[in-house]
């Protein structure tokens, strides 16, 4: 534990960053049994593919945050009895605050709801909100946020986006609520302005591979909505590097 990952702001402590590792690990874990997913190989790592990172791959600042530590992905061979998911990690902190940046690689070849695998591992979830949000390249992106609660655990927010094996953006699954356009400078939902409606046009999009980038925070409180903008944007800005890394790597293993 370092002790960046420690700091106490206005007397309250912030969730010590292992238990919050150790918690998405088994929200992980969980949901390879509740959710099915495309099979594009068995060991996870680079035998099935995978892009495999080191903790210069992040800079040491991103976004207005500062990288605390990387947390390396498992031995493929400590992890292929257990689940298929392969998780490089990293903690940043920013003004006393916590929270983790993860690339999750496993077998999906479609969207991955994550938000239930969370619950499956006993997050309580709250709201549940799909951004579109443009990129500098004109591309949207579905940024999807979700707010849980956990006894004994305190609040979390989960924010996560995925991109398909050519580098697509993948839409979010229509899980009823209306897709909202959103400013990621500003931080804020562009008033009147929606997407079309999704229940129309919502299809599954289907690649050989799917990868999922996701940025979490436990907190205890109300949270600051300056917090949750800037994590936000510290999801785009580190998604945008693993996708620039992807398409280095996914050519060298697909043959393509």
């Amino acid at each position: 534990m370092t002790a960046e990952a420690d700091v106490k702001v206005k007397k309250k402590r912030e969730p010590r960053m292992f238990v919050v590792l150790v918690l998405m690990m088994l929200s992980m874990i969980a949901c390879r049994y509740i959710l099915p997913s495309g099979r594009v190989g068995n060991l996870p790592g680079p035998a099935r593919g995978d892009l495999v990172l080191q903790d210069q791959d992040l800079p040491a600042e991103l976004a207005g945050w500062s990288k605390v530590r990387f947390i390396p992905a498992a031995d493929p061979l400590a992890v292929a009895n257990v689940e298929s998911w392969w998780v490089h990690s990293w903690n940043f902190a920013k003004d006393g605050r916590n929270c983790l940046v993860t690339l999750d690689q496993a077998q999906w070849i479609a969207w991955h709801e994550l938000s239930a695998c969370y619950v499956a591992n006993g997050w309580v979830q709250g709201d549940r909100h799909v951004y579109e949000v443009p990129d500098k390249n004109g591309e949207t992106w579905h940024i999807v946020t979700v707010e849980y609660e956990k006894n004994g655990v305190g609040n979390g927010l989960l924010i996560f986006s995925e991109f398909g094996s050519d580098g697509t953006p993948m839409e979010a699954q229509y899980l009823g609520q209306p897709f909202e356009s959103y400013d990621l400078q500003q931080g804020t939902v562009l008033a009147g302005r929606q997407g079309a409606d999704p229940a129309d046009r919502w299809r599954r999009q289907e690649h050989p591979r799917v990868t999922q980038c996701q940025v979490f925070h436990n907190y205890s409180g109300p949270l600051d909505p300056a917090l949750r903008a800037d994590l936000i944007r510290l999801h785009a800005a580190s998604r945008e590097i693993f996708r620039d890394r992807w398409a280095q790597h996914w050519p060298s293993v697909s043959g393509g």
